[in-house]
Formats: structure tokens, C-alpha cells, sequence
């Protein structure tokens, strides 16, 4: 079908690659709609549109490219601050709370895998529910690639957890000022951020996306870092391919996406000092990680989406009320804060940019570093989660 832009026209796609990266970031940081609903949705929603208007194609070796390279180099970029040793030492008791969230995602997900047992590729989609539910939509493509999805799969599950992010972030804001959730839970961080206000002290200033004090230096250092992770990766994970082992160890072990975050993990895990200094690396991983949204959306057909749709968004709905369901009963069981309970489930559904986002926009500054650290703990456990629970169902 002819477009404005053909698929074959290298540069102009990778320039609109580029260019609706730099919308959604935009959008994100300087528009109050696009506060709510995220780079991420802004990214694939916007790039979906200027497809179904014929200005971009639906393929094209572009978008093949960004999922085969720039996708892997962002995964280690993101974890370079997921130190264990710190997350569970620094993260106190949301770290608890982020595996009861964690926990409410997986039975969720497979009380939807049992319903859809009988459908074709059911596990897949399990695993990358899972996976993208307990450590945001990074781990997403690792388990659908480890199943051997379709990307027409892919791309839905991709479509609909971050539509889930959006809805989640503003269903938790708006019950947050609601009579039930007061008189339910403690919310001592929502009582501060009153008193601050009401004493002049003025509404949240900081952003999470502050300037940081980065340099040729530590950019060249981390883009040399994350290239030998992954090109490391791929050697592991081509020889574990050509071993012949049971199919979950292959999954495991065979995944370049595991790969890398295993290796990248171990490497900050023992090297904390280094990864520290090497300023920039996540905004560098976050603006590749865009650039692979805008490639999903312009990859999603909506036809498509709609004919794989009915297992899929029955395992959004069944993941949200196991994720919230947990969540609210054991927080009411062990009066755990309000604020606790967002942040983890921010954390499980988006990731840590997104429990850092939310807390940003509610004012709750103390919760702010503890959230980034749960959701990159996330992003570590992932993958392996959605994996195990994807073979139930193979």
C-alpha cells in the first residue's frame, strides 16, 4: 500500500524514528496529557496514527533494525544502576511490597493462561504478560522472542501494556484523593505533601529527568560497555543455542535479551563503583527504548491486533486485578501506606520510570529513589519469571 514515506527509503525512516522519539520524550516532559499517559503510550500511539494516515508504512528493514540492535544495546544502558547489593539494602519495605505486586501478576496471568489454555501460543503470551508486568515493557520482547512469537503478537501485548500503564496511573491518582482509600489505608506521605503545601512550601519542582553532569568521557565509556555486553551476549547465547538442552534452559540461556541482562547484572553487581560514574547511560537506554516504541507502533496493524486481541486483553484485565487484588488485601491485612501500594504496582506495570514519574507528579519525594530501585530489580527478575510461567502452558 503506498505511503508518504516508502519502507524502503532508509533515511527518512530512520528519521522518523528519531523524530517521534524526540515527540514522545517531549510530549512526556513538557505537556500535562502526555505526563499521564507516558512517552511510551505517546510513542506508539502517535507513530500508530501516521500509519493508518498513510504517512508511514507499516514495514520496513528500519523498524527490523531497531528491534535487532537498538533494542538489545538499551537493555544493558538501563540496568547499569540495578546493583543488588544497594536495591536491597536501600529499598526497605517496598521491596517486600514490589513482590506481593509481583506475585498478583503472575497468578493473574495464569488464571488467564488456564482460560486460553486451548488457544495457540498461549504460553508466549503468558510470559510476556509476566514478564512485562512484573519488570515493565523491557522484559516484554525477551519472552515473546523466547517463545518464537509472531511479531503481530508482540506488538499487541506491546500495544496494550502500556495502554494498561496509562489507565493505571490515572485510576491509582484519581483514588488516591477519594474518602475510601483515606479512611482504608495509612498515607502518611500524602499528609506531608498537604502540610508542605499548605505552608507556601509550593508544588513539586524536581524532575526526574533533571540535567546530570555527563560527559564525553562517561557517554563514550557506556556506549563501549553496553556494545561488549551484548556482543558477548550474543556469542553465549548462539553457543547455549547450539547445545541441544531442554527447551526452558534454551529459553533461558539461549536468549540474547537474558544474556545480556544476566551479564550486565553480575557486572554492576560486583563493579558498583564503575557503572556509578557512567553518567548518561540511562537516558541514552531510554531514548533507544523509545525509538523501539515508535518501531512497535508503526509495526502495529490494527486488524491484526484485533484478531489475536481477545486472549491477550483478557490477560490485562485478569494481570490488573491480580496485581491490584494482592496488593490491596495484603495491604489492608499488614496496613501497609497508600503510597507503598502505587509504587509498587507503578512499579510491576510500567517499570521504574514509571513508579519515578508517578511519585514525581504526587509530590511523595521520599518514594521517588526506592521505586526506581524496585522497578530495576524488576527488570532483573522478569524474564525468568515470565519464562517459568509461560511453560506451564507449552
Amino acid at each position: 500500500m503506498t505511503t508518504l514515506i516508502s519502507g524502503e527509503q532508509t533515511w527518512l525512516m530512520w528519521m522518523m524514528v528519531a523524530i517521534m522519539a524526540a515527540f514522545s520524550v517531549w510530549g512526556e516532559q513538557k505537556t500535562k496529557w502526555g505526563g499521564k499517559i507516558g512517552a511510551a503510550c505517546i510513542a506508539i500511539f502517535s507513530t500508530m496514527i501516521l500509519v493508518n494516515i498513510r504517512v508511514l508504512p507499516s514495514a520496513s528493514p528500519v523498524y527490523t533494525s531497531v528491534s535487532s540492535y537498538i533494542l538489545p544495546l538499551s537493555i544493558p544502558l538501563l540496568l547499569f544502576q540495578c546493583d543488588l547489593k544497594k536495591i536491597i539494602k536501600e529499598s526497605g519495605k517496598l521491596f517486600v511490597v514490589f513482590h506481593i505486586a509481583s506475585l498478583g501478576t503472575m497468578v493473574g496471568a495464569c488464571l488467564a493462561g488456564f482460560l486460553f489454555r486451548d488457544t495457540a501460543d498461549i504460553g508466549g503470551i503468558v510470559a510476556m504478560e509476566v514478564g512485562a508486568h512484573v519488570g515493565g515493557t523491557v522484559n516484554l520482547v525477551a519472552c515473546g522472542n523466547a517463545f518464537g512469537l509472531d511479531q503481530t503478537y508482540i506488538s499487541a501485548v506491546a500495544v496494550a501494556a502500556n495502554l494498561l500503564v496509562a489507565f493505571l496511573m490515572i485510576g491509582l491518582s484519581a483514588a488516591t484523593d477519594t474518602k475510601w482509600v483515606r479512611k482504608t489505608f495509612p498515607h502518611p506521605h500524602l499528609d506531608a505533601f498537604e502540610a508542605q503545601a499548605k505552608d507556601g512550601a509550593g508544588s513539586v519542582a524536581e524532575q526526574y529527568w533533571k540535567p546530570k553532569n555527563v560527559s564525553l568521557l562517561t557517554i563514550a565509556l557506556s556506549l563501549a560497555t553496553t556494545f561488549a555486553i551484548c556482543g558477548v551476549g550474543d556469542i553465549i547465547s548462539k553457543w547455549v543455542q547450539s547445545l541441544g538442552l531442554p527447551t526452558i534452559l534454551d529459553q533461558l540461556f539461549g536468549s540474547i535479551y537474558l544474556v545480556i541482562c544476566t551479564i550486565t547484572i553480575i557486572l554492576v553487581t560486583l563493579f558498583p563503583k564503575f557503572f556509578r560514574k557512567l553518567e548518561g547511560a540511562e537516558e541514552l537506554g531510554t531514548l533507544m527504548i523509545m525509538m523501539y516504541f515508535v518501531s512497535i507502533g508503526g509495526a502495529a496493524d490494527l486488524m491484526e491486533l484485533l484478531q489475536v486481541g481477545a486472549a491477550i486483553l483478557t490477560s490485562i484485565v485478569f494481570v490488573t486485578i491480580g496485581n491490584l487484588g494482592f496488593l490491596f488485601g495484603f495491604g489492608k491485612l499488614f496496613k501497609w501506606n497508600w503510597e507503598d501500594l502505587c509504587n509498587a504496582s507503578c512499579a510491576t506495570i510500567g517499570g521504574p520510570t514509571t513508579a519515578a514519574a508517578f511519585s514525581i507528579n504526587k509530590g511523595w519525594n521520599a518514594l521517588i529513589v526506592p521505586g526506581i530501585l524496585v522497578g530495576l530489580w524488576g527488570y532483573a527478575i522478569g524474564n525468568y519469571l515470565g519464562i517459568l510461567c509461560g511453560n506451564i502452558f507449552v
